[in-house]
């Protein structure tokens, strides 16, 4: 149940693993100093990943159309809230999310959903109220259109410079002050740790592989695949590492690194085009 709440918590599949990372840790924090035993486990995963979820983000945008104050239909059939699900991180606060998603999807009492969110019954159902109104709201799709992509020329000179083992060209690009995640493994901060740590080890010391970067637009969201061909010829070339950045001003801010994540290469790599391998890393 964890990695399903997360992903529809989030939205995407992306935000969906950096969300059940600090789950896990936080569970692990908790479990550690604890002298009971869990009771209903799933339960309490997702007790902690809701938490963590709205401790974690900020409230959207505020939509160009006026707040819908109707309920959805009281007969809404669940698959159409689950198909919803997607455009959630867009359209509604987290308050709103997290109870539209714990009641519509898991189907779990108003009452257990108010403890888990530290409100009222009555709070519980004002979110849904709102929240439901807001996913049938017609003038949703100027609010999701809003949405902000990182820089496809900085993302082309990131791929660019990938391919091209260019590491000053790549140090270059991040912001001085830079953040790098290699989910699950290790957190960079700063230009000069970047450029020592994950851009030095894959393009100096990983030498059983040859790089090659790409950006792609896969289900709305531009990429870079990093294809990996076997230097001792024993293996096609194929998707081993998805990266997502995050860009400000022609530079990158924050790059994220999925090599650790199976989950997301797998995803990603659902399509007849998109060969790839994991590396049995599943964190």
């Amino acid at each position: 149940m964890e990695e399903a709440h997360c992903r529809r918590l989030t939205g995407s599949v992306w935000d969906a693993e950096d969300l059940a990372q600090e789950t896990l840790a936080r569970a692990l924090t908790r479990a550690a100093v604890s002298h009971k035993p869990v009771e209903r486990p799933m339960a309490w995963l997702a007790r902690i990943a809701t938490n963590a979820f709205l401790d974690q983000v900020r409230r959207p945008a505020a939509l160009l159309v006026e707040p819908s104050e109707r309920a959805a239909p009281a007969l809404a059939a669940p698959a159409e809230v689950r198909d919803a699900l997607v455009e959630m991180a867009t359209l509604l606060a987290p308050q709103e999310r997290a109870a539209v998603v714990l009641k519509d999807v898991f189907d779990l009492p108003l009452k257990e959903i108010a403890a888990m969110l530290s409100t009222t019954e009555g709070a519980v159902k004002a979110a849904l109220h709102r929240g439901r109104g807001r996913l049938t709201d017609p003038g949703r799709a100027s609010a999701l259109a809003r949405r902000t992509a990182p820089g496809r020329d900085t993302l082309d000179a990131l791929a660019t410079a990938f391919t091209a083992y260019d590491l000053d060209g790549l140090t270059r690009l991040f912001v001085k002050d830079a953040v790098s995640d290699v989910i699950g493994m290790a957190h960079e901060v700063g230009r000069d740790q970047i450029t020592a740590g994950s851009l030095h080890h894959t393009l100096v010391l990983e030498t059983s592989v040859r790089w090659r970067a790409e950006v792609r637009q896969l289900d709305g969201d531009p990429l870079v695949l990093m294809w990996a061909t076997p230097t001792a010829g024993a293996g096609a070339e194929a998707v081993e590492d998805v990266l997502r950045a995050e860009t400000a001003d022609g530079g990158i801010t924050r790059l994220r690194w999925y090599y650790f994540c199976p989950d997301v290469l797998a995803e990603v790599g659902d399509r007849p085009d998109v060969p790839y391998r994991t590396h049995g890393h599943g964190l």
